[in-house]
């Protein structure tokens, strides 16, 4: 197949559809899901074709592969090792179609923030090889730190394709450190969840890039709403004082979903309602249009007010180690502050599931049951 620009397989398959005019003009939104398929298909066989029997052999598999399906980590390679085809070890014209098949299936925003997070590994990197240049040769830690360090690097994420895009049931799995999105294509349906995306440093200190920070408008967006609960209502919001990491709904921990923290939407105000609203569309804004469209639908169907938003920890202190929540049936977002190396907890993770469908496992069918990657 005769490989295409992402702007131009979207323009092609729009195009294709409206020719079928009288179903676009009844219901629009269905045409431009297709035409999101459409493009979602030619990106990710022009990248298959762009594979060797051997990396086809490393890349491929059935969309039926529930343990590769689910085998994604948020920890550095050497903690949780993947399967799948490097970035290192890709060809101009491999990269090329890669970042085609990623584009296609996700905003402009949800690309831009997949791509800096994988950027930003060269930045850790750059900030401990500062680090190890101030060790002393002899000290015993330097070559531990060293090795360790080979774990930063942009080039170390992993890709596999579960199915035929050509069918009707198919995905990709995108993992490295501090990322991991699951795609699913099923009957003309997109999945985009679960959605891992973190940093380390959150804000970059210095060099550079100092000042540059990631996974920002997240953490501002629940902080906006939680500045506006009244003393009654942050007494239900707030589950404890202190961070518990344990409920965070990680790679392995699917399970977390089923307790139901903090206030429910019903018991906010409509500006209140406004805010959490926000926090959810910067969520869903990662995919695209039309996969959030979907997303946002069956969060609508469950009904607002079965909405919930949790926190843990300070809540007067926006670089302080915290952690919040928004549940519904069909969502569930998590972000975390985590220890960082400077003492402080500039070191981010959030995840993005939906409890009813994570791996369009509700349209496909079947049952996907994490186990632990490390």
């Amino acid at each position: 197949m005769r490989a295409l620009s992402i702007p131009f397989a979207l323009s092609a398959a729009l195009l294709a559809i409206s020719g079928l005019s009288a179903s676009a003009h009844e219901r629009p939104e269905l045409a431009l899901e297709e035409a999101r398929v459409d493009a979602m298909q030619i990106a990710a066989t022009d990248f298959i074709a762009t594979l060797d029997e051997r990396q086809r052999a490393q890349v491929v598999s059935t969309i039926d592969d529930v343990n590769a399906r689910t085998k994604w980590s948020n920890l550095p390679i050497s903690m949780a090792p993947r399967d799948g085809l490097a970035v290192a070890d890709m060809t101009v014209a491999q990269r090329t179609a890669f970042h085609a098949m990623i584009a296609a299936a996700l905003s402009s925003q949800g690309y831009l923030k997949t791509t800096t997070i994988m950027w930003h590994e060269d930045v850790l990197r750059s900030m401990v090889d500062s680090m190890l240049a101030e060790m002393e040769d002899d000290d015993p830690n330097k070559a531990n730190a060293a090795s360790f360090a080979e774990n930063y690097d942009a080039e170390k994420f992993f890709v596999r394709v579960f199915g035929d895009p050509a069918d009707e049931e198919w995905g990709w799995l995108l993992t490295g450190h501090h990322f991991a999105a699951s795609i699913t294509v099923s009957h003309g349906r997109i999945a985009f969840v679960p959605l891992f995306l973190g940093a380390s440093p959150q804000v970059v200190p210095e060099g550079r890039y100092a000042g540059w920070r990631i996974l920002q408008h997240e953490a501002d967006r629940a902080l906006a709403l939680l500045g506006t609960l009244r003393p009654d209502q942050l007494e239900l919001a707030l589950v404890g004082a202190e961070v518990d990491e344990s409920v965070f709904a990680g790679p392995g921990i699917q399970s977390n979903s089923r307790t139901h923290y903090g206030i429910a939407a019903s018991g906010l105000d409509p500006f209140q309602m406004s805010l959490l609203d926000d926090l959810l569309d910067e969520y869903l804004g990662d995919a695209s249009n039309e996969a959030a469209a979907r997303q946002r639908a069956a969060i609508e169907a469950d009904g607002m007010d079965a909405l919930r938003f949790a926190w843990w920890g300070p809540t007067d202190q926006p670089r302080g180690r915290y952690m919040f929540r928004v549940q519904g049936p069909s969502v569930l977002i998590d972000f975390i502050r985590e220890k960082s190396p400077d003492g402080g907890f500039n070191h981010v993770h959030s995840i993005m599931r939906d409890p009813s469908n994570d791996y369009g496992a509700k349209w496909l069918q079947r049952h996907y049951q994490e186990s632990h990657p490390n």
